[in-house]
């Protein structure tokens, strides 16, 4: 068994272990939807946990050299300080203008075609605006340049 491996896996649980807690805050009917994506993404965690077990492998073996070979920290430093980029444009210019920008910028700093680019964005936001805006009736942030305007 790999400690990448196991380490995503504790990860993962912890991680649905913090949002279930902060779920039951919510009121009741604002739960379901969440304790579902919760729910399912423990249910995967441990199945893949239990895959790992079954795999006959019990001893831990390090993978750091194989996981870590082609780590480019340019690559990190960039995601990482357009992901901050956009938590802080949604504040300001809302979900969407702000999607689009960030889908667009590393895509094309990952040497995406163009048509690609388009594409999933148009695909993406679509999605998003069916599943929350639509369906769930979900506020996404407009902005706070734009709330006046909307």
């Amino acid at each position: 068994m790999k400690k990448s491996e196991l380490a995503i896996v504790f990860f993962m649980l912890a991680f649905c272990g913090f949002f279930y807690h902060e779920t039951l805050l919510l009121p009741e009917k604002a739960q379901h939807y969440p304790l579902f994506v919760i729910s399912l993404l423990a249910v995967l965690s441990v199945l893949q946990l239990v895959k790992m077990l079954i795999g006959g492998h019990f001893s831990l073996v390090s993978d750091a050299d194989v996981v870590w070979k082609d780590f480019l920290p340019r690559q990190f430093v960039t995601f990482f300080l357009a992901s901050i980029l956009f938590f802080v444009g949604m504040y300001f210019i809302g979900f969407y203008l702000t999607a689009i920008l960030y889908m667009g910028f590393m895509m094309h700093y990952f040497k995406i075609e163009k048509k690609y680019i388009v594409l999933t964005t148009a695909v993406l936001l679509a999605l998003i605006y069916g599943v929350f805006s639509e369906s769930l009736n979900v506020p996404l942030p407009v902005g706070e340049l734009f709330y006046d305007i909307l």
